[in-house]
């Protein structure tokens, strides 16, 4: 999550503000960001951490910090949820637990096993509620003066995100509904999606197979400040196309999704592969050890990990322009021997001279969906003429990331959001719809 001017901060002495929110998420975004729904979220978002807290959420001692590994916050802002891998199962905990007393009183009805197969919308346009139908097959209508679309993303539907975002959908580690339920409903009811421009690819993901989106089998450690880099990163012709070590995941990301496929190749020679820190960690609850990278690499059926005792050999086994690897290799080395890179990279402990030499194929990957329905300032779903949807609103994923992130990775600018923007229709909703 990441919040301004919250308890957790002024009881640790830092001092932020929601406009200084927004300017670094316009900053780390280059101005692509929404400025109406933005301003809305970050406004927003101290009240949603604080109630959290309140309420019972427990962060990592150490937090909020300015960031992990992509682009950093100006001020201590970011924070996870202590206790699991990424922290959010404790939001979930929260929520389920104060949920539950309103649930029992009858104030909360939630209905599971449920699909919602349509919106109910009056000749005018004014939706008026949901048809449903339940896992027994049974339809229904419920009805209400405010429908609020949440239903998350689309990055379980790889023909939604070719659609929306010009690219394909490699890999499977997200939650297997987020199948653009929102937003077909709201293109349905006259409003469309908007962002998909702002597609962001994540780097460093070995998938399991080359049968897409296929699940991710080890994430590369390739964020220099984590780990310095000793490999080079060519794209399918063979060149390199980053400065290895930028301590810069947005330089990372977006070189990569210039690249042909978003896919790149990690290099190197035997001697690295010895003295280096493992390139391959476990991701997704999963480990990995230098055993298993071994392994794989005596494995000639396993998919992405390639050896051979030349340059061009292995440039022909991993489907790499021959003369091209050779060239970059030889240009690399060069550049290691005289410590003057072309590509200005400063860390190079050892040159890629001794065979046995590897390839190891990494892939761009996702976990959110850059488009989203379009919304006002109110967050009522608008039609492409920007007049809303008479009892239409949207918040969450629903929005796309793009709203609240523009093209860039901006820590906890998508969990924060939905959370912020949810409890804002929460409280409002009956004001905006007066």
């Amino acid at each position: 999550m990441a919040a301004a001017g919250t308890k957790l901060q002024k009881a640790r002495g830092i001092d932020d503000s929601p406009q200084i929110h927004y300017d670094d998420v316009m900053r780390i975004s280059k101005g692509s960001a929404d400025p109406v729904v933005l301003r809305l979220a970050v406004d927003n978002a101290a009240a949603v951490f604080d109630w959290l807290t309140d309420h019972g959420l427990k962060v990592r001692p150490e937090h909020p910090v300015t960031g992990t590994t992509h682009e950093p916050y100006s001020r201590p802002r970011y924070a996870w949820g202590a206790g699991d891998t990424m922290g959010g199962l404790q939001i979930l905990e929260v929520l389920t637990r104060e949920m539950q007393p309103e649930i029992d009183a009858g104030r909360i009805t939630i209905l599971t096993d449920t699909e919602v197969t349509g919106l109910v919308q009056a000749k005018d346009g004014t939706v008026r509620g949901v048809r449903t139908r339940d896992a027994r097959g049974r339809s229904a209508q419920q009805l209400a003066r405010h429908t609020v679309l949440t239903a998350g993303g689309y990055t379980a539907d790889p023909a939604m995100y070719a659609k929306y975002e010009g690219a394909q959908d490699y890999s499977r580690a997200t939650y297997p509904f987020s199948r653009g339920a929102s937003i077909k409903l709201g293109e349905a009811a006259g409003g469309y999606a908007r962002g998909g421009e702002k597609h962001t690819p994540l780097f460093g993901a070995v998938l399991a197979s080359a049968d897409y989106p296929a699940p991710i089998r080890v994430l590369a450690r390739h964020f220099p400040g984590d780990r310095p880099p000793w490999e080079i990163f060519v794209n399918v012709a063979g060149r390199r196309f980053i400065q290895e070590d930028v301590l810069s995941h947005d330089v990372y990301e977006h070189g990569l999704a210039q690249q042909p496929g978003e896919r790149c190749w990690a290099v190197f020679d035997d001697a690295i592969f010895r003295a280096a820190p493992p390139l391959a960690r476990g991701g997704f609850g999963s480990v990995w050890t230098p055993a298993d990278t071994e392994q794989a690499f005596r494995d000639n059926d396993v998919p992405m990990f390639y050896s051979a005792d030349s340059i061009g050999a292995l440039a022909r086994r991993a489907g790499v322009d021959v003369a091209g690897l050779e060239a970059s290799v030889a240009d690399y080395n060069r550049g290691q021997a005289s410590r003057s890179d072309a590509f200005g990279r400063q860390h190079m402990p050892l040159p890629i001279v001794k065979p046995p030499f590897y390839a190891v194929q990494l892939q761009s990957w996702n976990l959110t969906s850059y488009a989203g329905l379009a919304v006002d300032g109110q967050l009522r779903v608008v039609r492409r003429d920007g007049t809303p949807i008479p009892g239409l609103y949207a918040a969450g994923e629903a929005l796309g990331v793009g709203t609240t992130m523009g093209k860039a990775v901006c820590g906890g600018m998508s969990v924060t959001p939905s959370l912020a923007l949810g409890r804002l229709l929460g409280h409002e909703i009956l004001q905006f719809g007066a």
